[in-house]
């Protein structure tokens, strides 16, 4: 297992905020909900993501304040298989350079959780916040689609809070729509679920977990 080092994804979190909060700000419409939410609990939290667009990324580091104790923020990525039919982008995700932005592919080939997550697992343990968009993939409609087993597993492992967090605006968007500022972005910070994962603990209870987070993040989008 690697073992993640958070400076230098602190650091870059931290620019990357600036840079797409002001590119955000001149071409689009912005508005960021419940960043209050998080001030009462010290975490960490397992920050919970809709998707619906490769942009998705780009906005998780606004769902935190600024100064919020919760960064660096590491990250659930898709396993390195999935990103060899990118392309060029291939060199981009999945690798050194996703590392450094604090995220860590799931390790797959084994149908094991444990040894899936075995690195985000450690790293909750450790204190760190992660985050994971529990679809495991983007929707093509926008539609909320079931969780898969690996947000449910992370909670009954961790013990700790979910914060669901609603992305709304980048579904097919084009850049004629960015540039032309004719999109809003929305991210909705909901309260932290704390949520008990069902006996006996198998993959349809980690499932069912997760289900009720997109739940939640459904009736946020509304």
């Amino acid at each position: 297992m690697k073992k993640p080092t958070p400076l230098l994804p602190f650091i870059l979190q931290k620019i990357g905020y600036v840079v797409f909060f002001v590119l955000y700000k001149i071409f689009m419409r912005v508005e960021i909900k419940g960043l209050g939410n998080l001030e009462t609990e010290t975490g960490p939290f397992i920050f919970a993501f809709n998707h619906t667009h490769e942009l998705d990324s780009t906005a998780i580091p606004l769902a935190l304040p600024f100064w919020s104790r919760h960064f660096p923020l590491f990250f659930v990525s898709a396993p390195k298989e999935r990103y060899k039919t990118f392309g060029w982008r291939s060199f981009l995700y999945g690798g050194k350079f996703f590392n450094a932005l604090g995220a860590y592919a799931v390790f797959s080939g084994q149908q094991n959780y444990a040894y899936a997550l075995q690195t985000h697992e450690e790293l909750l343990k450790k204190g760190y916040s992660v985050g994971i968009f529990p679809e495991g993939k983007r929707t093509p409609d926008g539609h909320i689609g079931p969780a898969r087993g690996g947000l449910g597993y992370l909670i009954d492992v961790s013990g700790v809070p979910v914060v669901p967090v609603a992305i709304s605006g980048f579904l097919g968007i084009s850049y004629m729509d960015f540039f032309l500022g004719k999109r809003k972005l929305v991210i909705t910070i909901g309260t932290p679920m704390r949520i008990v994962v069902s006996e006996p603990q198998t993959k349809e209870a980690y499932v069912e977990a997760g289900n009720q987070v997109m739940r939640e993040i459904g009736k946020m989008m509304k």
